[in-house]
């Protein structure tokens, strides 16, 4: 998958609130943030709520994001945020209905076009860890560098190319 190239306007189009803007936003990042996200859950109906959640904070936050980098990184940050919140949210109730790796075989991967695409995530997801199927997924399909890709995760560079 090719590295998405964001228009260096279309950050401060979307923040201006341009609808049209915040749709081509949209159709240049939805694959592979769903990618990162479905790395993050690995469960395609939490990965789709969590895109939702995801851009309707990237609407109202976009007058926030600054041109220093890449603005799919920037995105990427608010979902692995609100999946962060998510989980310790659930972790403080205690409730654990079901085992986070029960149904993993079951996970329907169906809205990733890309065939190739589509058989590498579902043979990760049977054999890599979380942090692990993140770091893939953000280089191999969404084409981050190492050093973006540890920034996303809050992790240090070196564990980024030793896990990769």
């Amino acid at each position: 998958m090719a590295k998405v190239v964001i228009p260096s306007d279309l950050m401060s189009r979307v923040a201006g609130g341009d609808e049209k803007a915040f749709e081509e936003l949209y159709r240049l990042t939805y694959r592979p943030l769903f990618s990162f996200l479905l790395s993050l859950t690995a469960d395609q109906e939490s990965a789709s709520d969590l895109m939702q959640e995801t851009y309707l904070s990237v609407y109202v936050s976009a007058h926030k994001y600054r041109e220093q980098g890449n603005p799919l990184a920037w995105i990427m940050k608010i979902g692995k945020n609100l999946f962060l919140m998510g989980k310790r949210r659930k972790d403080n109730n205690l409730i654990f209905l079901e085992d986070p790796g029960e149904g993993r075989q079951d996970i329907a991967f169906d809205s990733i076009e890309d065939g190739e695409s589509r058989e590498l995530l579902q043979m990760l997801f049977e054999i890599l860890s979380q942090e692990e199927r993140s770091i893939v997924t953000l280089h191999d399909l969404s084409g981050f560098k190492h050093r973006e890709i540890a920034e996303i995760l809050w992790l240090p560079v070196g564990t980024v190319l030793s896990k990769y």
